[in-house]
């Protein structure tokens, strides 16, 4: 990214680290003795519970809220605060103290509340402790790129949260880094008033060259928990999937300092510039035509993807069931239809052991356009009106009495399993509702039987379906790639999406550092 020469910052001054959010930050706010007084005096938690302050403790650290009037400090700390922004306060007169231990930190949210007709304007972090390592302030969304802020004692930093005109700033979404030693408090302050106020509020003086690359650079020992995929970003191309399947990932990413990307598919215009840097990551849940090419366009060989093969997403295997049988898995007997002949017919349910057999036509999920015939009569209809319909499809001998396992895998491990259930008055099944379909082991061998249906395939993910026969033979009938992970995290607990993430971004660590480069512009 190139930044313009700026003048460096008189020692004491405002400093802008990013223009959106509006990042503003002062080292030396506070001195160390002014810190110092209100360690000793925060130290005292019983003290402070006498004095009207009722703590809460969680995963995001230890929390009261302190009004002014108790320490001497506090008064002149609110007053400073609002001289340096240049803001008023309608809501004013308390501080929020947060006390974050090894391994606290704060998830990604953003801080847009509401108090009558007060709005929350802007945040004002100040640092009484900064950790020995981790802790810190981050910005994954900020238009210019990451910005990540280490705590240092006595630092002010603030940021607007709406536009003057009202709106959120969604570029002010933040987080907090799981602290890695020593221990973390800030105090902070909320703004309330009228978002017009802002117009008026300080802008600070532009941070110089030096300040601006510190803050979106981490190196070293630095690059763990929530800042590993510092200056990374994962495109997730997506046309309308469930909305768990994309919220899942971000939040996966955020857990682990990578940007993500909604790429929608529909209306994008393939311009040769619109392309993924060295280093970055790629998903694709959507399953349209249009969105495979899309994900192809933007895909590059430094990428990292799910695909094993050296051409990554540009080849598709045509025929999944040919591919398992060639690799010698077990598949029910089966065939292609296209327009048979009834003597055809009848030899092809002869080989699959006789009726009833199933039918499957292509291009759907969730059971969808998978049909039994206990006849030949019905299974003449159905491929008439199939061959009609301009279907070709597949024909698989039935596996009575069978238990249908989804088995979710990522890299080379199976990461999550469950017991799909049949349906009432139907031969097909569905995701259960029961907790010990979640719990259920899976059947000796299915495990690496769903492996295996992935790497034939050419891939480190997938949705796999497997039918336990009554006698425990093994039947693979598909491996889903993309696949509807969400129900195995939702349902049964596993961070299906956490796999899913960790292994692009150890895929990615394998092929290039972060990128430098401005963000791609998908």
């Amino acid at each position: 990214m190139s930044i313009s020469p700026s003048p460096p910052v008189a020692s004491g001054a405002l400093e802008r680290l990013a223009e959106l959010p509006l990042l503003l930050r002062q080292r030396d706010f506070l001195t160390a003795s002014e810190c110092q007084s209100l360690q000793v005096w925060t130290a005292d938690r019983e003290e402070l519970q006498r004095l009207g302050c009722e703590w809460q403790s969680g995963e995001t650290g230890t929390s009261t809220h302190i009004s002014v009037a108790l320490h001497p400090l506090l008064a002149d700390l609110e007053a400073r605060i609002y001289g340096a922004l240049n803001l008023p306060n309608a809501l004013g007169g308390v501080f929020r103290l947060r006390i974050y231990a090894v391994g606290q930190g704060h998830p990604p949210h953003l801080d847009t509340y509401e108090v009558g007709a007060h709005q929350l304007l802007a945040t004002a972090l100040v640092c009484i402790e900064a950790p020995s390592a981790g802790g810190e302030t981050v910005f994954l969304q900020a238009a210019e790129g990451a910005v990540q802020i280490a705590q240092e004692a006595g630092q002010l930093l603030a940021w607007h949260n709406v536009w003057p005109t009202g709106e959120a700033v969604r570029a002010a979404m933040h987080l907090g880094a799981t602290v890695i030693a020593g221990q973390k408090q800030v105090l902070a302050m909320f703004v309330y008033g009228d978002p017009a106020q802002l117009t008026q509020a300080t802008r600070g003086t532009l941070a110089s060259r030096a300040a601006r690359q510190e803050v979106r650079t981490v190196q070293g020992a630095r690059r763990v928990g929530a800042l590993r995929g510092f200056g990374r970003v994962m495109a997730i191309v997506d046309d309308g999937v469930p909305r768990e399947t994309v919220e899942l990932l971000e939040a996966a990413c955020f857990a682990r300092g990578i940007r993500p990307i909604r790429v929608d598919p529909r209306g994008f215009d393939f311009a040769p510039e619109r392309c993924l840097r060295d280093g970055d990551l790629l998903f694709r849940p959507a399953v349209s035509l249009h969105a495979s090419r899309v994900e192809q366009h933007i895909w590059q060989r430094k990428v990292a993807t799910f695909y094993l093969d050296a051409d990554g997403p540009l080849f598709a295997n045509l025929n999944a069931t040919e591919t398992f049988t060639r690799a010698g898995l077990p598949v029910p007997r089966s065939f292609w239809l296209d327009k048979p002949t009834r003597l055809m017919l009848r030899s092809m349910v002869e080989a699959c052991g006789g009726v009833p057999v199933v039918v499957k036509a292509l291009g759907y999920s969730r059971g969808i356009g998978v049909m039994r015939a206990d006849s030949l009569a019905s299974l003449f209809s159905i491929v008439d009106f199939a061959s009609v319909e301009g279907n070709k499809p597949l024909l698989t001998a039935y596996i009575p009495d069978a238990i249908h396992w989804r088995v979710v895998v990522v890299g080379d491990k199976a990461v999550a399993s469950y017991r799909n259930v049949t349906d009432d008055d139907d031969f097909r099944t569905s995701g259960s509702d029961d907790v010990d379909d979640y719990a259920a082991p899976l059947p000796k061998g299915a495990a690496e039987l769903a492996v295996a249906s992935c790497q034939v395939l050419r891939h480190a993910h997938g949705g796999v379906d497997i039918l336990e026969g009554p006698g425990g033979r093994l039947y693979l009938l598909e491996a889903n790639f993309p696949c509807y992970y969400a129900q195995a995290q939702l349902s049964g607990g596993v961070d299906v999406a956490g796999a899913m993430v960790q292994y692009l971004l150890e895929r990615a660590e394998a092929l290039a550092p972060p990128s430098a480069d401005p963000l791609p512009n998908l």
